[in-house]
């Protein structure tokens, strides 16, 4: 039998399968997430920045759910993604607003369909450009669109330890193919260098590492399975014994704790 090919987490691939599987960009499982993640003050640095005179670009947007929510608050939003099926999403979700949204508007646009980065801004037009979860590569256009002063603020995944019951489930389940685990590298290292390749330089750093619970296996069942083809997840039947050797030697008496680990970063453009 020929082995189907598991796509990269997070990789171009992957999020097209995604699309094609769940109805916009969210956690499909239970669990439970530590205080202090870095999600709320990701929000909270926005808003540190954000005026109603701000005009924002949000790139990698998913089905819009952060840039429905700031648009009251800034003079205008633009949100973009490469996914359709995510675009048609946000766009169905504004209209359905109660709030005014005609300053928002969502783009399907892919700033790496040629050999240059191209974000969908005029030159000089953008006072802030966020991130949460999103590709880096469109640090490389940032200086174009961006007006002097203008702040860049990403939340990042940050490379997360596998553990030790990986190994337990069949190949294809591995927590390196989840969407969880992004790779080796220093996210750290990988922002830094992109700053200085696009002539910027970081001013501020955070690093968030908290525990987050899977109470029950089908919760962990759902995240290994995340983002997969689904001729390549076999039923939760199929594993239900493999899935309650691991609860038994690894959980805890609240369940199998992994680390939900963030770096939110933010520079400004001279």
């Amino acid at each position: 039998m020929v082995e189907l090919k598991i796509p990269r987490a997070h990789s171009n691939d992957w999020y097209d399968n995604l699309a094609n599987n769940q109805a916009g960009y969210f956690y499909p499982w239970r669990s439970t997430i530590g205080e202090h993640n870095g999600e709320e003050s990701f929000l909270a640095l926005i808003r540190q920045h954000l005026t109603s005179k701000t005009r924002v670009l949000e790139v990698g947007c998913g089905h819009g759910e952060l840039a429905l929510l700031l648009a009251n608050d800034c003079e205008s939003i633009i949100a973009y993604d490469r996914v359709p099926q995510y675009i048609d999403l946000a766009q169905n979700n504004a209209k359905q607003h109660s709030n005014d949204t005609s300053n928002l508007t969502y783009l399907c646009h892919d700033a790496m369909n040629s050999d240059s980065v191209i974000l969908p801004a005029q030159d000089n037009s953008i006072d802030m450009i966020i991130g949460r979860r999103a590709p880096l590569h469109w640090i490389a256009d940032a200086k174009r669109v961006c007006k002097p002063g203008a702040v860049l603020i990403a939340l990042c995944p940050m490379e997360e330890p596998i553990p030790a019951w990986s190994s337990k489930l069949p190949s294809r389940l591995h927590y390196e193919n989840s969407g969880r685990h992004t790779g080796s590298g220093s996210i750290h290292q990988s922002v830094d260098n992109r700053l200085h390749q696009a002539g910027l330089m970081l001013d501020s750093g955070w690093g968030f590492d908290v525990p987050e619970v899977f109470a029950s296996r089908e919760a962990l069942y759902n995240m290994i399975t995340w983002g997969l083809p689904t001729q390549q997840v076999p039923p939760i039947e199929d594993i239900a014994t493999k899935l309650d050797r691991i609860f038994d030697q690894y959980a805890s008496s609240a369940g199998i704790e992994l680390r939900h680990c963030r770096y939110l970063w933010r520079a400004f453009v001279n």
